[in-house]
Protein backbone atom coordinates (compact mmCIF):
# COMPACT_ATOMS: atom_id res chain seq x y z
CA UNK A 1 0.00 0.00 0.00
CA UNK A 2 3.24 2.15 0.90
CA UNK A 3 4.03 2.32 -3.03
CA UNK A 4 0.74 2.85 -4.14
CA UNK A 5 0.35 5.78 -1.81
CA UNK A 6 3.61 7.26 -3.17
CA UNK A 7 2.09 7.11 -6.91
CA UNK A 8 -1.00 8.46 -5.52
CA UNK A 9 1.02 11.50 -4.72
CA UNK A 10 3.02 12.02 -7.39
CA UNK A 11 -0.27 11.35 -9.93
CA UNK A 12 -2.09 14.07 -7.82
CA UNK A 13 0.76 16.29 -8.71
CA UNK A 14 -0.64 16.60 -12.37
CA UNK A 15 -3.66 18.35 -11.60
CA UNK A 16 -2.00 21.14 -9.81
CA UNK A 17 0.93 21.31 -12.70
CA UNK A 18 -2.16 21.66 -15.81
CA UNK A 19 -4.00 24.10 -13.25
CA UNK A 20 -1.07 26.45 -12.81
CA UNK A 21 0.12 26.15 -16.34
CA UNK A 22 -3.64 27.45 -16.88
CA UNK A 23 -3.34 29.91 -14.41
CA UNK A 24 -0.25 31.44 -15.93
CA UNK A 25 -1.72 31.04 -19.41
CA UNK A 26 -4.75 33.40 -18.11
CA UNK A 27 -2.60 35.95 -16.27
CA UNK A 28 -0.75 36.67 -19.73
CA UNK A 29 -3.52 36.50 -22.50
CA UNK A 30 -6.88 37.43 -20.32
CA UNK A 31 -7.94 40.24 -17.67
CA UNK A 32 -7.33 40.09 -13.72
CA UNK A 33 -10.94 38.82 -12.92
CA UNK A 34 -10.35 35.84 -15.46
CA UNK A 35 -6.77 34.65 -13.95
CA UNK A 36 -8.07 35.05 -10.44
CA UNK A 37 -11.05 32.91 -11.00
CA UNK A 38 -9.19 30.32 -12.21
CA UNK A 39 -6.16 30.80 -9.61
CA UNK A 40 -8.72 30.50 -6.56
CA UNK A 41 -10.00 26.89 -8.65
CA UNK A 42 -6.54 25.62 -8.65
CA UNK A 43 -5.59 26.61 -4.78
CA UNK A 44 -9.05 25.08 -3.67
CA UNK A 45 -8.42 22.12 -5.91
CA UNK A 46 -4.95 21.68 -4.55
CA UNK A 47 -6.04 21.59 -0.97
CA UNK A 48 -8.78 19.64 -1.20
CA UNK A 49 -6.22 16.61 -3.09
CA UNK A 50 -3.70 17.68 0.46
CA UNK A 51 -6.80 16.65 2.56
CA UNK A 52 -7.64 13.60 0.53
CA UNK A 53 -3.73 12.10 0.22
CA UNK A 54 -3.55 13.53 4.31
CA UNK A 55 -6.76 11.15 5.00
CA UNK A 56 -5.35 8.09 2.99
CA UNK A 57 -2.24 8.32 4.82
CA UNK A 58 -4.22 8.31 8.30
CA UNK A 59 -6.68 5.14 7.15
CA UNK A 60 -3.50 3.29 5.88
CA UNK A 61 -3.67 -0.60 6.96
CA UNK A 62 -7.24 -0.02 7.18
CA UNK A 63 -9.58 -2.39 4.92
CA UNK A 64 -10.68 -1.13 0.94
CA UNK A 65 -14.54 -0.61 2.37
CA UNK A 66 -12.92 2.38 4.44
CA UNK A 67 -10.76 3.79 2.07
CA UNK A 68 -14.11 3.84 -0.31
CA UNK A 69 -15.95 5.85 2.33
CA UNK A 70 -13.42 8.27 2.68
CA UNK A 71 -13.38 8.93 -1.22
CA UNK A 72 -17.77 9.45 -0.77
CA UNK A 73 -17.57 11.39 2.26
CA UNK A 74 -14.87 13.43 0.50
CA UNK A 75 -16.56 13.91 -2.38
CA UNK A 76 -19.30 15.47 -0.76
CA UNK A 77 -17.24 17.49 1.75
CA UNK A 78 -15.82 18.82 -1.97
CA UNK A 79 -19.23 19.73 -2.96
CA UNK A 80 -19.44 21.31 0.16
CA UNK A 81 -16.38 23.47 0.33
CA UNK A 82 -16.89 24.33 -3.36
CA UNK A 83 -20.57 25.68 -2.98
CA UNK A 84 -19.54 27.38 0.13
CA UNK A 85 -16.36 29.14 -1.54
CA UNK A 86 -18.01 30.06 -4.02
CA UNK A 87 -20.86 31.80 -1.79
CA UNK A 88 -18.61 33.47 0.70
CA UNK A 89 -15.49 34.24 -1.31
CA UNK A 90 -17.24 35.80 -4.72
CA UNK A 91 -18.47 38.69 -2.39
CA UNK A 92 -15.11 39.37 -0.61
CA UNK A 93 -13.09 38.83 -4.26
CA UNK A 94 -13.63 40.00 -7.49
CA UNK A 95 -13.35 36.83 -9.58
CA UNK A 96 -15.08 35.10 -12.66
CA UNK A 97 -17.21 32.33 -11.80
CA UNK A 98 -16.84 30.19 -15.05
CA UNK A 99 -12.70 30.36 -14.72
CA UNK A 100 -13.09 29.25 -11.29
CA UNK A 101 -15.38 26.45 -12.21
CA UNK A 102 -13.35 25.01 -15.18
CA UNK A 103 -10.18 25.14 -12.60
CA UNK A 104 -11.71 23.53 -9.83
CA UNK A 105 -13.97 20.59 -12.09
CA UNK A 106 -10.40 19.91 -13.80
CA UNK A 107 -8.54 19.42 -10.69
CA UNK A 108 -11.57 17.25 -9.27
CA UNK A 109 -11.81 15.08 -12.04
CA UNK A 110 -8.68 14.34 -12.19
CA UNK A 111 -8.12 14.20 -8.46
CA UNK A 112 -11.55 11.40 -8.91
CA UNK A 113 -9.47 9.46 -11.31
CA UNK A 114 -6.52 9.40 -9.33
CA UNK A 115 -8.55 8.32 -6.40
CA UNK A 116 -10.67 5.74 -8.08
CA UNK A 117 -7.50 3.86 -9.27
CA UNK A 118 -5.82 4.07 -5.89
CA UNK A 119 -8.86 2.44 -4.56
CA UNK A 120 -8.89 -0.45 -7.18
CA UNK A 121 -5.64 -1.07 -6.59
CA UNK A 122 -6.02 -1.51 -2.93
CA UNK A 123 -8.92 -3.68 -3.52
CA UNK A 124 -6.94 -5.87 -5.57
CA UNK A 125 -4.22 -6.07 -3.56
CA UNK A 126 -6.80 -7.19 -0.88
Amino acid sequence: METKYKIAVLLSIIPSIINMAGSAYLYLNFNRTDFMGYLLGTILGIILSVIWLLQVKKAAGSHAIKLLKITYKGFFIKFLVFAAFIAGVYYLVEFSRTWFVVSFFIALSMSAVIELWFYSSIAKQK
